[in-house]
């Protein structure tokens, strides 16, 4: 009887570690803490062929745990449908994959072939040797990532810009003067109607990431951009790359610190240089660079404003 109960006691151990190995909530936390994941991707079925986690791997899940279930910028780049970042591809066929949110590396792609480079040493020029050095691929210009500035002017009717279709026009032609105009630019403004709901300027601007004129990471998404303190008078630069003059440091937005709409604080919904109140940002103070008071600005000569690259 004993000898009995200890091979059915042993039986059922050797069921237990015949069981597929369960879902590890620490990985899940590590993928959805990841600032590049794609919000819509989510739950245990983005690394189990299983929605409800454990047995066998879907392709990331195998990649994942191959990389030590550690997210690397190769990795993001491998799976671009899990991840938000910036591609971008030159006519020679080379792709570049800026998938590090700390951006000290971007992915390269040649002949089908994926390999990750520190963007220093892109930069950086090859030392004097015996032997030839290695080719290296071309790091596209910064600008030609640019996807976010302060204008440079203003349309040069204060605050009438002609609407939201007028700032985005404005925003699209100054781009083109830099060579970015193949990208789809909107002015970070909001408005306000009393019959219509309000469009907030946190809503229009696409999901980043957004780099200035000189390839510096302004933020990661609409999430980061409104944290607070990301945006600096250093990373605040013109589409020419220039720092905006301290004399003409406030920004129309309409907008309140999350983004949305400081209702009828906006000159007319940007179709007014009368004498009006619109809340304005400033690039001289990191956290109130969308928000920072309610000015009599509408009829204020020079009116700046931010744009960011949707697409």
């Amino acid at each position: 009887m004993i000898r009995f109960a200890v091979a059915c006691l042993s039986f059922v151990f050797l069921l237990g570690l015949l069981k597929p190995v369960s879902a590890r909530p620490e990985f899940l936390n590590r993928f959805q803490s990841d600032p590049m994941r794609r919000t819509e991707v989510d739950g245990c079925a983005t690394c189990h062929v299983n929605p409800s986690g454990g047995g066998p791997r879907t392709d990331f899940g195998a990649a994942f745990s191959t990389e030590g279930f550690t997210i690397t910028p190769m990795l993001r780049a491998n799976f671009p449908d899990n991840f938000k970042f910036e591609t971008v591809k030159l006519p020679n066929g080379s792709a570049f994959f800026f998938s590090d949110p700390e951006n000290k590396f971007v992915v390269v792609e040649r002949e089908k072939q994926k390999v990750a480079v520190e963007i220093a040493t892109l930069a950086a020029k090859p030392r004097e040797t015996a032997a030839p050095a290695p080719a290296v691929v071309p790091i596209p210009p910064a600008e030609n990532r640019m996807t976010f500035f302060v204008t440079s002017k203003g349309p040069g009717k204060g605050g009438h810009l002609g609407g939201l279709a007028g700032a985005d026009h404005f925003c699209q032609s100054l781009a083109e003067t830099v060579g970015a105009g193949d990208r789809i630019w909107r002015a970070y403004l909001s408005t306000s109607y009393q019959d219509k709901p309000a469009v907030n300027a946190g809503d229009r601007i696409g999901d980043g990431p957004w780099f200035n004129a000189k390839g510096m990471l302004v933020a990661r998404g609409v999430a980061d951009l409104h944290a607070g303190g990301r945006l600096s008078k250093e990373t605040m630069l013109d589409e020419k790359g220039q720092v905006i003059d301290s004399t003409r440091n406030e920004i129309l937005t309409g907008s309140l610190p999350n983004g949305t709409a400081a209702v009828g604080m906006n000159c007319d919904n940007w179709s007014s240089n009368e004498d009006g109140k619109a809340m304005v940002g400033t690039t001289e103070n990191r956290s109130a660079w969308n928000s920072s008071r309610t000015a009599n600005a509408c009829s204020a000569p020079v009116s700046l404003f931010y744009c960011f690259a949707t697409k």
